[in-house]
C-alpha cells in the first residue's frame, strides 16, 4: 500500500505460464552496449502456465475494499514490486548434484549468483524506465531484509527433471523441489496438491514486509553444466501464471545464453503484470493469439502474430524479437494496456494509478456558541477493471492508494489536518471529523481536500450566529 549459440533448433520453452547499490548498470548504459546480432530463430515456446484447475475452480473471494487481497500479489506494472530471487540449489541426497553455485564460469567471470543479480536489477530498470513519471518501482530487497535474494537446497537437481507432469506425479514437475523450498522458508504445502501456489503466501508476506503493493518470487535453476540450459521436457524459462506468483529461469536458458538473461527475465515480468505473449502460437489453444484480453484493465491483444490488427517491435514477441526489444525499449500498446500503463489522458500517470477520492454523507451541525462540527466519510475510487478472456478474473476493482493528506480550511485561513474517527486513515473507506473554532456571526466557506493518486475535495457554505 502506498501513503545463445546459434545453434537453436531444438530451444525448447521461453515459458510464460498462463494457468487456467553497488553501481548497477541502468538504461543509459544498456542503450550504449553493442548492438545485438542477428541470429537464427529463438523459438518461445509455452511459456506462460496458466490457472490451476483448482484455482479455478476456488476462484477469488468477494473482496468488498479497493486494497489487493492476500490473493493479488500482482495486478499492474505501476507502484512498488518486490522481486524474492531464490538461487535453488541441489544437496545431492536425492538426485546427483551436478550443479553448484560455487562453481565458475570461464565466461563471466566473478560470482556467479551476484552476476545473475545484476542481471536481474537490468531487468528491473528496464520496466522502471517504462513507466510514466516513476510510477513502477521494481526493486529487491536489500541484503539483511525479509525476501532478500538467498540460496536455498533442496534433495533434487531440478536441472535434471522435468517441470510440468505434475498430474502424473509431483516428482515429475517444478512442485517436487519448489514444495521443499517453500517448506523450508516455512510455508509447508500439501504433498499432493499445488494449488493455493505456497509461493502466493511467501510473495504476499514479502509484499507486506517490504513495504510494497506488488510482489513475487523468482527461482534461479542452476544450468552451468547442462549441456542445452533446459529442463528434460524441453522448458527454459516460465511463469506461473498471469500476475504471478513466481517464475523460473535457467541460468543460461538454452540459447539466449547468461547474456541475455535481463532480456529473458523481462518477457516474463511483463506476464507478472498481466501481459500476454505475442508470438504465433506453439501449439493450439496457446494464449497468444489477437482475439484474447487481458489485464486488469482487460485489453486485446492486438499485437500478436496470430489475429492480431497491429505488427510493432515488443518485449512479448518473444525470441530475437524480445532481445531487440529489450535493448530498444519496445513495449507495443496492447502491451501497456495489458500491465496497466496506459494513460489515457497523458498526464504522466498511468490510469490504474490516476484516482481521485470521493467525500460523501457530509454533515454540519453548529452550537449556539457557532462551533461547528463537520462529519463525513472518503473513499478511493479505483479505476474500474476490465474483462479478460484468460487467467483468474479480479472480482473487485483494485487500487494501491488509501486516501491520505486529509486537511481542511475556512475562509482560506490555514490547512489544518483532518482527523480519522478510528485515529489513522489507512483503509480505502474512512469516516473523519473536524471541529472549527467558534466562528463570527455570518456566512463561512469551508474547504476539505485529500489525496490518493489525485487530490480532490469540496467547498461548503457555513452559516454561523443568529
Amino acid at each position: 500500500m502506498r501513503t545463445a549459440p546459434p545453434t537453436l533448433a531444438a530451444l525448447a520453452t521461453f515459458a510464460c505460464v498462463v494457468v487456467g547499490l553497488v553501481a548497477l548498470p541502468g538504461w543509459a548504459s544498456l542503450a550504449a552496449a553493442a548492438p545485438i546480432p542477428q541470429r537464427p530463430a529463438l523459438p518461445v515456446l509455452d511459456d506462460l502456465r496458466g490457472p490451476r484447475a483448482a484455482d479455478l475452480a476456488r476462484a477469488l473471494p468477494l473482496a468488498l475494499g479497493a486494497l489487493p487481497t492476500t490473493r493479488e500479489t500482482a495486478a499492474f506494472a505501476a507502484g512498488k514490486a518486490a522481486v524474492a530471487v531464490v538461487f535453488v540449489e541441489s544437496d545431492g541426497s536425492l538426485d546427483p548434484s551436478t550443479e553448484d553455485w560455487a562453481r565458475r564460469d570461464l565466461g563471466n567471470p566473478g560470482d556467479r549468483r551476484a552476476n545473475v543479480l545484476v542481471k536481474v536489477r537490468a531487468a528491473l530498470a528496464w520496466w522502471n524506465e517504462r513507466s510514466p513519471d516513476g510510477s513502477l518501482e521494481a526493486f529487491l530487497p536489500a541484503a539483511g531484509r525479509y525476501g532478500a535474494p538467498r540460496t536455498v537446497t533442496t534433495r533434487y537437481e531440478p536441472i535434471s527433471r522435468p517441470v510440468s507432469q505434475l498430474s502424473s506425479d509431483p516428482r515429475l514437475s517444478d512442485a517436487g523441489w519448489r514444495w521443499q523450498i517453500m517448506g523450508k522458508l516455512g510455508f509447508a504445502h500439501d504433498p499432493t496438491d499445488d494449488s493455493p501456489l505456497p509461493e502466493r503466501a511467501y510473495a504476499d508476506k514479502v509484499r507486506r514486509k517490504a513495504g510494497a503493493d506488488w510482489a513475487f518470487v523468482l527461482y534461479v535453476v542452476d544450468s552451468l553444466r547442462d549441456a542445452d540450459g533446459m529442463f528434460r521436457d524441453g522448458a527454459v524459462a516460465y511463469t506461473a501464471d498471469l500476475y504471478g506468483p513466481y517464475m523460473v529461469l535457467t541460468y543460461d536458458n538454452d540459447g539466449y545464453t547468461f547474456r541475455h538473461f535481463d532480456a529473458v527475465l523481462a518477457h516474463e515480468m511483463g506476464h507478472v503484470f498481466g501481459a500476454l505473449d505475442e508470438y504465433a502460437p506453439p501449439r493450439p489453444g496457446y494464449p497468444s493469439t489477437g482475439d484474447l484480453t487481458a489485464g486488469y484493465l482487460g485489453v486485446r491483444n492486438r499485437n500478436a502474430v496470430k489475429g492480431g490488427t497491429t505488427d510493432l517491435p515488443c518485449i512479448m514477441r518473444g525470441s530475437q524479437a524480445t532481445l531487440d526489444a529489450f535493448f530498444l525499449g519496445d513495449l507495443c500498446p496492447s502491451s501497456v494496456g495489458q500491465t496497466g500503463l496506459r494513460d489515457a489522458d497523458a498526464d504522466a500517470r498511468p490510469d490504474v494509478v490516476d484516482t481521485r477520492p470521493r467525500f460523501d454523507a457530509v454533515q454540519a451541525t453548529a452550537t449556539k456558541e457557532g462551533v461547528f462540527v463537520v462529519t463525513g466519510s472518503v473513499r478511493e475510487q479505483p479505476w474500474p477493471r476490465g474483462t479478460s478472456s484468460i487467467g483468474i478474473p479480479f472480482r473487485h476493482d483494485i487500487s494501491i492508494f488509501v486516501p491520505y493528506a486529509l486537511q481542511f480550511r475556512i475562509d482560506d485561513g490555514e490547512w489544518l489536518p483532518l482527523v480519522a474517527v478510528d485515529g489513522r486513515f489507512d483503509e480505502p473507506v474512512e469516516k473523519w471529523r473536524l471541529t472549527a473554532a467558534a466562528l463570527t456571526a455570518g456566512p463561512h466557506t469551508l474547504e476539505v481536500q485529500g489525496t490518493t493518486g489525485e487530490t480532490a475535495g469540496f467547498v461548503k457554505e457555513l452559516a454561523a450566529g443568529p
